[in-house]
């Protein structure tokens, strides 16, 4: 940082771009009624009703306990309401029954990481690739996994891999920027933040406060005010932005302006200790 300002450090967002997808094997040839609940089941997760696509893959589940198919569509269906622990049961399910799966096993690395269990996502993510190793989603989770487990030289190779893969998948830039920072390498994740703006994330706001963040850790404190400021305008909402914002402000020796932003991210997420005790420091008056 090379400034004489007193700042304090952004906070790098883990870029929510985790990707699962439906899984690429095909349907099994079945009797009615099992061909009947695969086509109910999926009808009814098209048109949102997640509760009856659950009932109809736990029936054919219950019906077909080897119906490794069947296990991945309820993993896939559970995965979308948040039921972490349920998704990961049905995918472990399927990966038994054809652990030849590379999309069930991204799709469970995927959630792995997200429960925390890292060394387990790595080496499922790793069979995901080594499988399909033209898999550009399962290299881009593998690194965010390989991160979020302190191997950030590793999730670069994992996250550039991707892109060779498929060069205009944003997501991976925004992610690769983060584990190039990890390393120092802040020229080059503002360079690669801004590629995956360029494409076009599904969420610009979170890129747009990755950007800030590295903006900031090289003292250009002016550019990096304006990419919170634009994550703000994209997703109001986005706690996080407003406190980095009011990070960057603090830095830019402007408490006012920092106040504020501490207080409206305090009003989006009261949880953010971190934001209430920077505002606390910045309203106690010296002794």
């Amino acid at each position: 940082m090379q400034t004489t300002q007193k700042h304090w450090g952004g906070i790098w967002v883990w870029a929510t771009a985790m990707t699962v997808a439906w899984n690429c094997i095909p349907a099994p040839t079945l009797a009615q009624p099992a061909e009947t609940l695969i086509q109910q089941g999926q009808a009814a997760y098209r048109e949102g009703n997640y509760d009856a696509s659950i009932a109809l893959w736990r029936q054919l589940t219950e019906q077909e306990p080897d119906n490794a198919f069947a296990h991945a569509w309820l993993g896939f269906v559970l995965d979308q309401t948040g039921d972490i622990e349920g998704a990961i049961a049905a995918y472990r399910s399927s990966i038994e029954l054809n652990p030849d799966d590379p999309v069930t096993l991204n799709n469970l690395g995927n959630l792995l990481a997200v429960q925390g269990s890292l060394e387990e996502s790595i080496e499922v993510l790793q069979e995901s690739v080594r499988l399909r190793p033209d898999y550009a989603r399962a290299y881009n989770n593998l690194g965010i996994s390989l991160r979020q487990n302190g191997q950030a030289e590793a999730a670069i190779a994992a996250y550039e891999r991707a892109i060779e893969l498929d060069p205009e998948y944003p997501e991976v830039y925004d992610n690769l920027g983060i584990a190039l920072a990890a390393v120092g390498r802040l020229e080059e994740s503002v360079s690669a933040h801004r590629r995956a703006l360029d494409l076009g994330p599904d969420n610009p706001a979170i890129a747009y406060t990755n950007l800030g963040v590295s903006l900031f850790e090289l003292g250009r404190l002016d550019a990096a005010i304006a990419a919170y400021q634009q994550a703000i305008q994209l997703s109001p909402n986005y706690a996080l932005a407003y406190r980095n914002l009011g990070d960057a402000l603090v830095a830019q020796s402007d408490p006012e302006g920092a106040i504020a932003a501490y207080r409206k991210a305090l009003e989006l997420n009261p949880d953010d200790n971190l934001a209430r005790r920077r505002l606390e420091q910045l309203e106690t008056p010296p002794e």
